[in-house]
C-alpha cells in the first residue's frame, strides 16, 4: 500500500467516525424527543437524557468504536482502523476539554 494511500484511508477512518457521531447524536436527541412526547414537555424530564447523552459520550462512542474496529481488522483495513481510533482520542479529549471547563471552580 502506497503511503499516499494509507493517509486516504486515514482520513476515511475520521469521516467514517463523524458520521457515525452525527448518527449518535440523533438518536441521543431523538430518544429525548420522544420521551418529551410521551410524557410531555412540561416536566422538563426530557433534558436529563440530552444532558446525560452529552456527558456520556465517550461512553457511547466506545459502544460503536471498539466493534468497528474490530471489523476492520479483520477486514485488513489497517488505516482505517487508525483513522477511527485517531477520531475517538479527538473526540474524547474534546469531550473531557469541554466537560472540565464547565465544571471546573475558577
Amino acid at each position: 500500500m502506497s503511503q499516499r494511500n494509507e493517509i486516504l484511508n486515514v482520513f476515511l477512518g475520521i469521516f467514517l467516525l463523524f458520521g457515525l457521531h452525527i448518527i449518535a447524536i440523533a438518536i441521543i436527541f431523538l430518544l429525548g424527543w420522544i420521551y418529551g412526547q410521551i410524557f410531555g414537555y412540561s416536566s422538563y424530564n426530557y433534558l436529563g437524557i440530552w444532558i446525560i447523552g452529552a456527558w456520556g459520550f465517550f461512553i457511547w462512542q466506545m459502544l460503536y468504536v471498539i466493534p468497528l474496529c474490530i471489523w476492520l481488522r479483520r477486514q485488513q483495513r489497517l488505516a482505517m482502523m487508525k483513522g477511527v481510533i485517531i477520531g475517538a482520542v479527538i473526540t474524547a479529549l474534546l469531550n473531557g476539554t469541554c466537560f472540565l471547563l464547565l465544571f471546573t471552580n475558577r
